[in-house]
């Protein structure tokens, strides 16, 4: 058997040894320093690297960054070299915020601070209003409504309005006592893949009790890929859009990249349709189902054009897709309008109704504002707000 003074001195020696290893041991604060040293000397690498490059190399817009089609570039600037967009990493492209009637392509423009052409901000729905919510491309966001001439800016009719801010105006007018809202979700050059992109993206914030969808000319469009493939909208693609828009390092590299891309590295494999007939139709059904998950109606607007002589090939093809979309609309039972006036069947009685052979001018929009709120109307979906009496000129 040991002795005690043998196990106070074996007591005494764990004492000195665990004191000796207390003594050695770094402190916690000084350990997580140097385990992110590495990472803050990255950190200030890359940091670096963007100061260079913002003060040495021109910059690189998101807009030009997202898209680099020179076809769709050369649509963003008219010919006075003014541009209304910026980009946008889920949708390539939107229009700028706090625009104060800028006039770009002959189209007087006014967004506010959410890049809507709407007056004043869209604020969270009040308690007891009605909030219409248009889906759609340059027909509804109202390209050329009002028309104005660069060297006459003051010169422009200002009760020409897109159809879905007169519909807001005239039907405020015939219910003065309610509160209607109809916030316009639309942007030159964009198709259906976009516009259900958005809408998925701002529906929830926006709760809208109706939602109106009208896609067609730009879905039609020949291109070297779909907008599926050229435009991907899931989270991972999005992310890395967003952080490569962020820094003009990542910019520059992307661009350097492109420019030193073998001219056979990615063949040709269009034309294409940027949204072939089949996904056209299933974006209207989505559009319906995301409404109706959402506790909103859903209306369908046939798409608009105003004949198929000057360009019978895109005629043809503007007809294939209409007539796909009216037949799916009404096997699913979806309230869909036509406007038989505003489509190449009518041509050449049409003619004053257009501004040219996609965009209806002020007395087409007048007409889509009558017949939308007139079968809106039949369709019970206007809930008790009176109609207004519109005059078609």
């Amino acid at each position: 058997m040991r002795d005690s003074n043998s196990v106070i001195q074996d007591a005494d020696a764990v004492g000195v040894d665990n004191a000796a290893r207390h003594k050695t041991r770094l402190p916690r604060s000084f350990r997580i320093l140097l385990l992110a040293t590495p990472f803050v000397l990255f950190l200030g690498i890359l940091a670096g690297i963007e100061i260079v490059v913002r003060a040495t190399l021109p910059h690189v817009s998101s807009l030009s960054l997202f898209v680099t089609s020179p076809l769709q570039q050369d649509g963003f600037t008219d010919s006075e070299n003014v541009t209304i967009f910026d980009g946008d990493p889920l949708r390539f492209w939107r229009v700028r915020p706090n625009l104060d009637r800028v006039i770009w392509d002959y189209t007087v423009v006014s967004t506010n601070e959410q890049g809507l052409r709407h007056v004043g901000p869209v604020e969270p729905k009040r308690e007891g209003s009605r909030r219409i919510v248009t889906v759609g491309d340059s027909v509804t966001f109202g390209y050329r409504i009002p028309v104005v001439f660069p060297e006459r800016p003051e010169n422009y009719d200002r009760e020409a309005l897109p159809y879905p801010l007169a519909m807001e105006r005239d039907l405020r007018a015939a219910n003065p006592d309610r509160d209607i809202e109809v916030v316009n979700l639309a942007v030159p050059g964009y198709s259906s893949h976009q516009g259900l992109a958005w809408l998925r993206d701002e529906i929830k914030p926006l709760k809208p009790d109706l939602v109106i969808a009208c896609f067609g000319w730009n879905d039609i469009n020949l291109r070297a890929a779909t907008d599926r493939e050229s435009m991907p909208t899931d989270w991972y693609h999005v992310t890395l859009r967003r952080v490569g828009s962020a820094s003009q390092a990542v910019s520059h590299l992307v661009r350097w990249r492109r420019a030193g891309r073998p001219a056979n590295a990615a063949p040709f494999a269009g034309p294409v349709l940027r949204v072939p007939i089949e996904d056209y139709v299933e974006n209207f059904l989505e559009i319906a189902k995301l409404a109706d998950a959402h506790g909103a109606s859903v209306a369908v607007v046939g798409p608009v054009y105003r004949d198929s002589t000057s360009n019978p090939e895109e005629g043809e093809r503007m007809t294939r897709q209409r007539d796909a979309l009216r037949t799916a609309m009404h096997e699913a039972g979806i309230p869909y309008l036509e406007i038989p006036e505003l489509t190449e069947h009518h041509h050449p009685e049409n003619l004053m109704l257009f501004g040219e052979l996609v965009h209806p001018n002020h007395p087409g929009h007048r007409l889509i504002e009558a017949r939308l709120l007139e079968f809106l109307s039949r369709q019970r979906m206007l809930w008790d707000l009176s109609l207004p009496e519109l005059s078609i000129e």
